[in-house]
C-alpha cells in the first residue's frame, strides 16, 4: 500500500461512484467531497466500486483507493438503469458488499467512516465498524429506493442508523423531508435531529478556452443562440421535452445534447421528426431539423472536462428532468455563469428563490419553449466560462 505521511486522523469512504480517471464523469462529487476530508489532515481511503476486489490500491493525489467490484451493477448510466436493462446484474450488489468488507478488515481501524448512498454503502460500514463515527450521504436514488421498499424494511434500515448514531448529510431538503414524510413519527423527529442538508462539493477544471472554440464552432451569425443539455439518456431526464421546446422556440436555436444512454435512439427519432426530406444528417449524431426549428446535436458521451466545456460555451442549459436531489449539472452551470432552465425536482425551486439565473418551468414543451424564448442571446463580452 502507498505510504502516506504522518496524520492525525484515518478515514474511509464507501460509494459506488467515483472516477476512473480525471475525464470519467461518474462519481466526481465523492471524490470531491474526499478530497476536501483530506484537505483537513486526514488519511483518507475510499473504497468504491468497479475493478476487482484482488486489485491493489491505487493513489489519487492525497487519496488511496481500493476497488471492490460490482461494476456490472454500479456503473453508467445508474444501478437503477442498468438493473432494469439486466436484473442478473442485481447479483452483484452481494459480492460488492462482501468485497467491501474485507477490504475495511484489510485496512483495520478508523477513526471516521462516510458511506455515500444509504443503500448499499452504510451497511458494511454498520457490520465492521460499530464504533467509528458514521456518516451517511444520500444522494437520491437511495431514497427512492427506500421510499418504494416496504414501510418495515424502510424503518429497520433508518433505525439501525439512528441507533448506531450516524450522522446523515442529505444532498437535498426536499429528500430528507421525502424520507421523513414515510417514518414512523417518532423516527422522523430522530432523523431531523441526525441530519442536515448539504449539497455536495464541486471542482471545475478550467474550460473556458475550449468553451469558446466551441461556441464558435456552432454560433456564427447575430442572434443565434445555443442550449445544451447535459444527463444520462434516460426516461426520467425527459430530454425528449427538450427537444420540443428547442423546435418550437425560435430558428435561431441550437441544441446540442451532451450524454448518452439507452433513450439515444429513440430521441434521435424524435429530433429527426417533422424535418423535410431535404434535411440531412450532418455527420454521426447530428440532425438539421425543419426551417423553422432548431437544429439538434448528439455528441454522446464525453470526457469530463469537454462537457463541461459544452455547458460553458451555452446561452442556457436545458434541465427538463422529473426526478433531481440537488442536481450537480445545474450547479456546474451557474458556476460556469450559464443560466438555467429547470422543471420543479427537488431542491430546484428553493434554488432559484435564491438566484435569478435559474428559471423554473412547467413540465411541458410549451413552457420551456416560452422560458427559452426569454433567455437573451449572451453578451459577446460575457467570460464563456469560469470555475469554483
Amino acid at each position: 500500500m502507498p505510504r502516506l505521511p504522518e496524520v492525525s486522523m484515518r478515514a474511509v469512504v464507501v460509494t459506488t461512484s467515483y472516477p476512473l480517471s480525471d475525464e470519467d464523469p461518474s462519481g466526481h462529487f465523492v471524490r470531491s467531497s474526499a478530497q476536501a476530508l483530506a484537505r483537513s489532515g486526514a488519511e483518507v481511503h475510499v473504497i468504491a466500486a468497479g475493478g476487482s476486489v484482488l486489485d491493489p490500491p491505487s493513489r489519487d493525489g492525497a487519496l488511496v483507493v481500493h476497488r471492490a467490484g460490482g461494476g456490472a451493477l454500479f456503473a453508467w448510466p445508474g444501478a437503477v438503469a442498468r438493473a432494469r436493462e439486466s436484473p442478473i446484474r442485481l447479483l452483484s450488489a452481494a459480492p460488492f458488499a462482501a468485497a467491501v468488507l474485507a477490504r475495511l478488515r484489510q485496512l483495520g481501524p478508523v477513526d471516521r467512516a462516510v458511506a455515500h448512498w444509504i443503500v448499499p454503502c452504510a451497511w458494511p460500514l454498520l457490520l465492521a465498524l460499530p464504533r467509528a463515527p458514521l456518516e451517511v450521504h444520500a444522494h437520491g436514488a437511495d431514497v427512492r429506493l427506500l421510499l418504494r421498499a416496504p414501510r418495515a424494511a424502510r424503518a429497520a434500515v433508518v433505525g439501525a442508523l439512528l441507533r448506531r448514531d450516524a450522522r446523515f448529510v442529505f444532498a437535498a431538503r426536499a429528500l430528507r423531508d421525502a424520507l421523513a414524510g414515510a417514518l414512523p413519527p417518532e423516527q422522523a423527529r430522530a432523523l431531523a435531529l441526525a441530519s442536515r442538508v448539504a449539497p455536495p462539493a464541486i471542482d471545475l477544471p478550467l474550460v473556458a478556452e475550449r468553451a469558446g472554440a466551441l461556441r464558435s464552432e456552432l454560433v456564427q451569425r447575430p442572434g443565434e443562440r445555443l442550449a445544451v443539455v447535459a444527463c444520462r439518456l434516460i426516461p426520467t431526464k425527459r430530454v425528449e421535452l427538450a427537444i420540443e421546446a428547442a423546435r418550437a422556440a425560435d430558428a435561431g436555436l441550437r441544441l446540442v445534447i451532451v450524454g448518452d444512454g439507452p433513450e439515444r435512439a429513440a430521441l434521435e427519432r424524435i429530433a429527426r421528426r417533422g424535418a423535410p426530406a431535404a434535411a440531412r444528417s450532418r455527420g454521426a449524431g447530428s440532425v438539421d431539423s425543419a426551417a423553422g426549428s432548431a437544429a439538434v446535436r448528439f455528441t454522446g458521451t464525453l470526457p469530463r472536462s469537454e462537457a463541461l466545456a459544452w455547458i460553458g460555451a451555452a446561452d442556457v442549459l436545458l434541465h427538463p428532468s422529473s426526478h433531481e436531489a440537488a442536481p450537480t449539472v445545474i450547479r456546474e452551470a451557474r458556476a460556469l455563469g450559464v443560466p438555467v432552465i429547470a422543471c420543479d425536482a427537488g431542491d430546484v425551486v428553493a434554488w432559484a428563490r435564491d438566484d435569478d439565473g435559474i428559471l423554473v418551468a412547467e413540465g411541458t414543451a410549451e413552457s420551456l419553449a416560452a422560458a427559452l424564448r426569454a433567455i437573451p442571446p449572451r453578451r459577446s463580452d460575457r467570460a464563456p466560462a469560469r470555475s469554483r
